[in-house]
């Protein structure tokens, strides 16, 4: 690859490169009998992460050398300075390990505290949701938007639970039984960066959900803010990639659900935000 070749691609260019690159390692091993290890009591790892995040390492090391890079397996630039790409090489790892098809690779990058691209790959239905700062969301080359819904109980939600769910379960559960009695229905699919490009396209009106981390959102805020949504934690509006807890929602429904998140949220969560 020359230095003209590098010079000539773009920064969407080169995220849906590096997601591609990452989305192919876990297309082809999904249904496979996997082994994971633990990095906690419920949050495993497996060696199709490792393998899917050296993928995109290795895209991004050719086409942005000087560039920072967070990964989740790896780590790397957790200070918000300067050019950071923030990757999650695969989303819905427990999803990936039971052969249940919502799993999905995030490349997002962010120049300090400002969103630049994100693009998240559905990897299972090939679906590429990407979007730039200034210029739109798209889902396969094609213009999306945020759900035009206005009524809370009209409304389908989607949500995540933590890894401490083995502690405060119960607590996550009252809460979701809360926001359950305001909406229509709420689902739980397992790829925070998956259901963050959901929203963006109008699939899911919002979502939410507590302690989730950088390669989590970093793409999917781009999208979801460059569809016409908006963004929230449990104390400030709008939510940053360095933020904890997440509301995201349609600007119809964004304050009334901002508002219930943020009054049913466990009293442990709030402690820490």
């Amino acid at each position: 690859m020359t230095a003209l070749d590098v010079d000539l691609r773009t920064d969407l260019e080169v995220a849906v490169t590096a997601a591609r690159a990452g989305a192919r390692v876990v297309r082809r091993s999904f249904g496979q009998d996997i082994d994971p290890d633990l990095k906690g009591v419920v949050d495993p790892v497996t060696e199709v992460d490792r393998a899917a995040e050296a993928a995109i390492l290795d895209v991004l090391g050719n086409l942005r050398p000087e560039d920072e890079v967070l990964g989740e397996e790896g780590g790397g630039q957790t200070e918000a300075v300067g050019r950071r790409w923030i990757v999650d090489p695969l989303d819905g790892t427990v999803n990936f390990l039971h052969g249940h098809p919502h799993v999905s690779v995030s490349v997002g990058l962010w120049d300090g505290d400002e969103p630049v691209a994100g693009v998240v790959v559905d990897v299972l239905r090939d679906e590429v949701f990407s979007a730039v700062r200034g210029q739109g969301a798209y889902l396969d080359g094609r213009p999306i938007r945020v759900s035009s819904r206005t009524n809370l109980q009209e409304c389908l939600i989607g949500t995540g639970f933590p890894y401490d769910r083995h502690l405060n379960g119960p607590a996550y559960a009252a809460a979701a039984g809360e926001v359950m009695k305001s909406v229509r229905d709420i689902r739980r699919l397992g790829s925070a960066a998956l259901d963050f490009a959901w929203v963006a396209c109008g699939r899911f009106d919002g979502f939410w959900e507590f302690g989730i981390y950088p390669w989590d959102v970093a793409a999917g805020l781009v999208l979801v803010e460059e569809a016409g949504g908006l963004t929230a934690d449990l104390n400030t509006s709008p939510a940053t990639v360095d933020s904890t807890h997440f509301i995201i929602a349609a600007p119809g429904i964004y304050e009334p659900l901002v508002d219930l998140i943020r009054s049913v949220a466990p009293s442990h969560v709030r402690a820490v935000t």
